[in-house]
């Protein structure tokens, strides 16, 4: 059985990677790094050399597979973020964890909106700067009983989450076939649970659209959660990814300055 939670985290935290777009500009210095090294360096090598890549990498890291799969997981969001810029602290709170800080900081954005206003915002208004330390605080100071907490969330939701996420990442079109095999081989040969990796390379191959991902979202924090989602996975820089971002918050139906709001946190972490 697939764990969505952890694969949750490991694309979380492949976000977090600096330079996934210069992926062969590796850091010196701890195992750790090494093993994000040899993980972030498959990009553009042929099948056979990725498989042997992973092979040599599981040989001499055995303990590390965690830190293989979030490398690995960079592969998919490569040119599709700018330097990852999220804190390791705010990494380590997990995948579910920042995507509920990330709506819920909104929220208390737009609230300090409404507050400076006197009312309600009749159109979106930007907020202070987001980072990583604040949507940290948000996740960490939010009670259990809310809808935003970690403890709130079920598999189902890590499961949207996630399909959000590759269906973002998928919105440029540029996840061909032969991107496609270097991801899923690479997590396969790092050891990742290989009913994970088919998953992933089903879920790539035909990703999810819009009305599919809103159709089972019908409260105003859920529809503000999967938009964060979205928003985590790519930086709108082209017009089909714009158009899905559009799209996906006009399926939900969300609140447009909560929108504004999520837009301009994600932002500032990245």
């Amino acid at each position: 059985m697939v764990d969505y939670r952890k694969l949750l985290d490991a694309f979380v935290g492949a976000i977090g990677r600096p330079d996934l777009r210069n992926p062969g500009s590796p850091s010196q210095g701890s195992v750790g790094q090494q093993a994000e090294r040899s993980a972030t360096q498959i990009a553009g090598q042929t099948p056979d050399q990725l498989l042997q890549k992973a092979k040599d990498f599981a040989a001499q890291h055995p303990g590390l597979t965690q830190t293989a799969l979030v490398g690995l997981a960079g592969l998919l969001f490569k040119g599709r973020k700018k330097s990852g810029k999220l804190t390791g602290n705010l990494v380590k709170l997990g995948g579910l964890a920042v995507i509920g800080g990330l709506a819920y900081k909104a929220y208390q954005n737009q609230q300090a909106v409404k507050g400076a206003t006197g009312g309600e915002a009749s159109a979106p208004v930007a907020p202070a700067a987001g980072s990583d330390e604040a949507v940290a605080q948000s996740a960490l100071s939010l009670p259990e009983t809310s809808r935003f907490h970690p403890v709130s969330q079920t598999e189902d939701d890590a499961l949207l989450f996630l399909r959000t996420m590759v269906a973002a990442a998928a919105a440029d079109g540029q996840i061909d076939q032969a991107e496609r095999s270097r991801i899923v081989k690479g997590l396969t040969e790092a050891g990742i649970d290989p009913e994970a990796s088919r998953w992933l390379e089903t879920e790539m191959a035909s990703p999810a659209d819009v009305e599919e991902l809103a159709a089972g979202v019908n409260d105003p924090d859920k529809a503000a959660q999967v938009y964060a989602a979205a928003r985590l996975a790519i930086d709108p820089d082209t017009m089909q990814e714009r158009e899905f971002l559009h799209q996906l918050a006009e399926a939900l139906d969300l609140d447009p300055a909560i929108r504004s709001q999520i837009d301009d946190t994600a932002e500032g972490l990245s």
